[in-house]
């Protein structure tokens, strides 16, 4: 049985907790299993990166930070291998590229495009604890590139795919919850989740697993453990919908879990020209700057004019500048403005689809406590709010209470 093992980067923070990884690895081994493991960073490292970058220049080139925050992967993997090998386990790191992990996209943040596991599989059959630099691979154009924040969980399970492994994740917190327990004490721990609802959820704001990094176990049938303590089989198991509803207390709950993002801007576009030729330009504009695009909204429109909004990462807030300037350039009445202080709130749970009442239950709580909101959206298992960030997480505690969770 092939495994593949992630460690976070508060998880390999020290050379102490790379060695007692390792050591649990080394069990792992001894069970008979053959091991892969998938490492982030040391601690801040990526962060210290970033910061170093930015002491040079406000705008460093995307190209050459993929090749700096590359580094700070390949520091861990090295030392994760000393230490087995320290143990007396035969251990080999490998970087993204090194591993076969191949890319596309734009720098900073590429998708994998493809896995080529032979480099792997040759060194597993020769007993060895492979150990894998996450967050990263190579493109077409042999340039060393990353997969965004959270991008180590997602060369886990595409690694686990492609192997035809197991996947478990271990990161600094237990499991996943209904909400984040430091927003409500009473969060409870799920003991599993369906790869729809944690995509969600993911996608929506909750910070313990990337989006992508679910997809990929949805598309490929990876069940993904999620957990802290080494060896503590007691975190969550993120698996199809069937398996989720064989556990009768997850069946009979509507709502899943409330997700809060923090790390977003609302962009509203006011007098612009109506047609679709002028939308399409603003978000032509985006696509080429790398901008992921969120919840979209329109206001009423008037003869000529109308306004929409719209909301994406904080951290595309300079591309967002720039193409405001392009917009407002090119029609002089429209005006692009940029609010980085809200928050967006979301319930999750398959039970929307089948359960009527949800929506009626959460403006309730928002009536009744006063509170407004800008942009509202909805699929057929979340209804998301785009709220003033102050509120954020007060509005989140609410819905936790409203539902239950």
């Amino acid at each position: 049985m092939i495994i593949v093992h992630k460690y976070g980067g508060t998880s390999v923070a020290t050379t102490e907790k790379i060695m007692n990884i390792a050591k649990y690895l080394g069990s792992v081994k001894d069970a008979g299993n053959d091991v892969v493991v998938v490492v982030s960073a040391m601690g801040k490292t990526t962060d210290a990166l970033i910061k170093l970058a930015r002491e040079i220049t406000d705008k460093p080139d995307s190209r050459e930070m993929d090749r700096l925050m590359s580094t700070g992967e390949q520091q861990t993997i090295a030392l994760l291998s000393i230490a087995l090998q320290t143990l007396g386990y035969e251990a080999i790191s490998l970087t993204g590229a090194q591993a076969g992990i191949k890319t596309s996209g734009h720098y900073t943040k590429n998708k994998i495009a493809d896995i080529n596991g032979k480099e792997i599989k040759e060194h597993l059959s020769q007993g060895k604890i492979v150990v894998v630099a996450g967050f990263q691979g190579i493109n077409e154009a042999g340039d060393v590139t990353t997969l965004g924040r959270g991008g180590s969980d997602t060369s886990a399970v595409a690694l686990a795919a492609a192997l035809g492994g197991k996947c478990e994740i271990y990161t600094d917190v237990d499991g996943i919850y209904t909400i984040d327990p430091r927003v409500y004490k009473k969060a409870k721990k799920l003991p599993v989740i369906s790869y729809d609802e944690m995509m969600e959820l993911a996608f929506l704001g909750a910070g313990v697993m990337e989006p992508r990094a679910v997809e990929l176990g949805s598309k490929y049938g990876v069940e993904i453990y999620v957990g802290k303590s080494l060896g503590e089989k007691n975190g969550t198991i993120i698996t199809s919908v069937e398996k989720v509803k064989e556990n009768k207390e997850m069946e009979e709950k509507v709502i899943t879990g409330v997700s809060i993002n923090e790390n977003m801007v609302m962009v509203n576009v006011e007098e612009i020209t109506t047609n679709a030729q002028n939308i399409y330009e603003i978000f032509e504009k985006a696509e080429a700057s790398g901008i992921n695009i969120d919840m979209i909204s329109q206001n009423d429109v008037t003869s000529h004019h109308g306004s929409f909004a719209f909301t994406c990462p904080k951290t595309d807030i300079a591309a967002l500048e720039k193409i405001g300037e392009e917009i407002e350039s090119e029609f002089p009445q429209t005006s692009f403005i940029i609010n980085p202080y809200v928050t967006k709130v979301s319930i999750v749970g398959i039970g929307l689809i089948s359960n009527i009442g949800v929506a009626a239950k959460m403006f309730k709580t928002l009536a009744e406590n006063d509170i407004s909101f800008h942009q509202i959206s909805t699929s057929e298992i979340s209804i998301s709010l785009v709220v003033d960030e102050v509120m954020g997480k007060r509005i989140a505690e609410l819905f936790a209470k409203e539902f239950d969770l």
